[in-house]
């Protein structure tokens, strides 16, 4: 499948210098745009900053990015989901990390009723929470933060890929949505 997108450093943080010669080493990760019964989608945001992302994270090794993308979701926003359509994939290279990120995204329903996150005791300290909104408004909170990383605001670095990635996938589920 060919990638939705594939970006660098240099195309979130375009003042920081590109490191040459790198080995990058391959991660793959999953996210989901979660509707529930009323066709609000969960975004994950904590206390740390003000920006809201796509729920999901890293895939291990010994199961599917599908399995691994309904493990994430009960664990980050307490929810069971099923999943419908594959959005796609980014790509992007993150020199500081020295990792080559595959993110998979899939559009998901919730199964049954709204539950409470398991999050890790890292998550818990930060104040990781969940909102439900439209897709549309989804889509307007990432618009925004994808201004915010334009204009130089956002200082934490795998949040500034992130931002973007959640963005592509949210903008294409908008796209499956009117047809």
């Amino acid at each position: 499948m060919k990638p939705l997108a594939v970006f660098k450093q240099k195309d979130i943080f375009p003042e920081q210098e590109e490191q040459k010669n790198i080995v990058f080493k391959k991660r793959l990760t999953g996210k989901a745009i979660v509707f529930d019964h009323g066709d609000n989608v969960a975004l994950v945001g904590n206390r740390i900053n003000s920006f809201y992302l796509l729920p999901g994270g890293g895939i291990n090794k010994d199961e599917s990015v599908e399995n691994g993308i309904i493990r994430e979701c009960l664990e980050e926003i307490g929810c069971h989901v099923r999943l419908l359509n594959n959005v796609g994939i980014v790509e992007d290279y993150r020199d500081r990390d020295k990792k080559h990120y595959f993110n998979y995204c899939y559009t998901a329903r919730l199964v049954g009723e709204k539950g409470r996150s398991k999050l890790t005791e890292d998550e818990d300290k930060n104040g990781m929470h969940v909102i439900w909104v439209s897709l549309d408004e989804g889509v307007k909170i990432l618009e925004k933060e994808l201004e915010q990383l334009k204009k130089g605001e956002v200082r934490f670095y795998n949040t500034g890929f992130n931002i973007l990635r959640d963005h592509i996938f949210l903008t294409k589920a908008r796209k499956f949505s009117k047809q």
